[in-house]
């Protein structure tokens, strides 16, 4: 199970389970007790339980069959004032989230991911982003600061800071704050908006080695997006801070129901450029029997 939707469907709600693109309605339930279970989630997850129209997001910590279980929360309502929840459940930070990874390009990217500069990290909701940037940053044994909204992973080696708009913790403030305690590795949780991606590029060129999530559809597109976010006043800026961006999404394999990660990588090393074909690394993927010909046809581009 990957996620748990709370959806409203006119007068009762409905529980849905999804994993990967499969959905399974888990049952129906009255909307008092959905209103109940929503309002306990927004708690638990520090989130304004009296809103009921503006989206909110929120995580927390919680005891699921024994086991601690890390949940990002979100909620939306509806025109009608009906809130909708999904449970996002993240997995356990750890190096065994990165088996199904092609190991020979993981490699590739922590050496070339160790200078100090811009590292941007893109693909879709759920591709394991975070997760890829954490591992990296483990790796350097010294102090590593992270910016997210919210926390997703629990990491006590690092030094995690949350956003809070209501006491005006914003990406911008935060990067600032967190630059006046030297941190080796700066990890920024999603540049959104030109704010955040400017207080990036500074962090970046004032000597610091910065990895931060961005949404865009292709690994050519992620620069596009920076530039666009940045509405092409500095173009300059990203020149002399870009170091690597990294593009990836997960597969699954039909032939055993495994998903597999595959990253697509772009570094930039004095001036030269070292690439990785989307493509070319999944007919590698295939030609040694690592992902199924439906897959292979499949996520073609």
């Amino acid at each position: 199970m990957q996620d748990v939707y709370v959806l409203p469907k006119g007068q009762e709600y409905q529980i849905i389970y999804r994993r990967n693109d499969q959905w399974q309605v888990q049952q129906q339930i009255e909307e008092s007790l959905a209103e109940q279970l929503i309002s306990r989630f927004k708690y638990l997850g520090q989130m304004d339980v009296g809103e009921r129209r503006k989206a909110q997001l929120g995580a927390c910590t919680y005891l699921v069959n024994g086991e601690v279980q890390r949940l990002r929360i979100s909620t939306v309502g509806n025109y009608r004032q009906q809130e909708s929840l999904v449970l996002r459940f993240l997995h356990a930070f750890g190096e065994s989230q990165l088996l199904y990874f092609c190991p020979e390009v993981l490699e590739k990217i922590r050496e070339e991911t160790n200078r100090r500069g811009l590292y941007l990290f893109g693909g879709p909701v759920g591709s394991g982003k975070t997760t890829l940037m954490y591992a990296l940053a483990k790796k350097v044994h010294a102090q590593v600061i992270t910016i997210e909204d919210p926390v997703e992973i629990e990491e006590e080696q690092f030094l995690q800071l949350q956003i809070n708009h209501k006491i005006q913790q914003d990406y911008e403030t935060l990067i600032k704050l967190s630059l006046r305690h030297h941190p080796d590795v700066l990890i920024i949780g999603e540049i959104r908006d030109r704010q955040t991606a400017l207080a990036a590029i500074r962090a970046a060129l004032t000597g610091h080695r910065v990895y931060a999530t961005i949404h865009a559809k292709s690994l050519t597109g992620i620069r596009e997006r920076l530039e666009e976010l940045t509405q092409g006043q500095a173009t300059e800026e990203i020149d002399n801070c870009l170091n690597g961006i990294i593009y990836q999404r997960l597969l699954t394999d039909h032939s055993d129901s495994l998903v597999k990660g595959l990253v697509a990588y772009q570094l930039y090393h004095c001036q030269q450029t070292t690439a990785i074909d989307w493509n070319t690394q999944l007919k590698e993927l295939y030609e040694e029997g690592r992902v199924d010909e439906e897959t292979y046809k499949m996520e073609e581009e």
